[in-house]
């Protein structure tokens, strides 16, 4: 894994119609989002398994098409993290606008993979793997509405 790659930095990049945030350059491109958390197609599935569910107030969606992914910052016992992309070029992307974010140290591109904090170890066993990613062995039944984000979206931009 290399971290981003300058070529990259260097991409003109325009806003987002819809969010303000990253497009690819070429109109014929796929476009690459930023929204806030809860817009992520997988939200529930985080807020429901994460030890520490705060770690959603910066937490951000990335939207490549029309399915936003969660990616959740590092912190509180969550060593790591990562989203994967289905293009090199849009993960380096992802990577630019994750970078100066909190909880998104050190993030690094490996193909469409875009990781940030500490590198998952190899040989982890799946207990492992899920106390390095700061998740419950089993999902939490959350009473009432799932955990929101008051983040106003001009953080996110």
């Amino acid at each position: 894994m290399s971290l981003i790659d300058p070529a990259a930095a260097r991409m003109s990049a325009t806003d987002c119609d819809t969010c303000g945030t990253v497009r690819v350059p070429s109109p014929e491109s796929p476009q690459l989002c930023l929204l806030p958390p809860q817009e992520a197609f997988d939200y529930e599935y985080w807020a429901r398994r994460l030890v520490h569910p705060g770690l959603l107030r910066d937490a951000v969606a990335v939207a490549l098409h029309r399915l936003p992914l969660l990616a959740v910052p590092a912190g509180k016992g969550r060593r790591g993290g990562y989203v994967n992309l289905i293009d090199a070029s849009l993960a380096e992307l992802a990577a630019q606008a994750l970078n100066s974010r909190p909880g998104f140290s050190d993030v690094a591109v490996g193909g469409s993979h875009v990781t940030w904090r500490e590198p998952v170890p190899k040989g982890l066993s799946p207990d492992d793997r899920r106390r390095f990613f700061g998740l419950r062995k089993q999902p939490q039944d959350l009473p009432g509405p799932v955990p929101s984000t008051t983040a106003p979206m001009s953080r996110l931009l």
